[in-house]
């Protein structure tokens, strides 16, 4: 099975999901390929134009175990970079973890903008300047940004390193299952 394959199975269980909840939605990577940034638009709100709210949402799908990492689609100078993430963070997130494929059995976690930027930033931000024990490179810079699963569950990580740590700030927060996410605004 290819990624894109893959990349559409956790698109179409989200957007399944957010139609159950009776918020119309729509995969923008139905018309345009890859569109950056965007997955699925939904809709909250259908009693008029003064109740129309609308959702940008990102998804991200594994297949693999918690400890796997997913890419999230920049580099780790990107993922470090404050401004960057404002800017190329549109709306919540939604990391799909399916856990049998043949049956579709998933778990879904739905992060706000603001929690998505918080968790990206302060784990690349500490990879690049704290984890290491020798200075940034660009070699590093320049890999593909991931996280995982127990990151978002609030797994703190340590430098074998150095004495740093990653201050999760996903500890104690809870977001597996947790749809009305989606709408809040930072």
């Amino acid at each position: 099975m290819t990624n894109q394959m893959k990349c559409a199975i956790g698109e179409q269980l989200v957007s399944a999901h957010l139609i159950a909840h009776g918020w119309p939605t729509v995969n923008v990577n139905s018309s345009i390929n890859n569109f950056k940034g965007i997955d699925l638009y939904c809709q909250n709100g259908t009693d008029g134009p003064e109740s129309l709210v609308i959702a940008q949402i990102q998804v991200k799908t594994t297949f693999q175990d918690k400890n796997h990492g997913i890419s999230i689609g920049m580099n780790c100078k990107q993922a470090a970079d404050l401004n960057y993430l404002d800017k190329n963070i549109k709306g919540a997130w939604v990391f799909v973890h399916v856990k049998d494929l043949p049956s579709l059995s998933a778990d879904f976690y739905v992060l706000t903008r603001r929690q998505m930027i918080d968790l990206i930033y302060g784990l690349h931000h500490w990879y690049l300047y704290g984890w290491e024990r020798r200075t940034y490179t660009e070699s590093l810079g320049e890999s593909v940004a991931c996280i995982r699963i127990e990151h978002i569950l609030g797994k703190q990580d340590k430098s074998r390193f150095s004495d740093t740590h990653f201050d999760n700030p996903m500890t104690g927060v809870s977001t597996l299952n947790n749809w009305n996410n989606i709408w809040v605004k930072d």
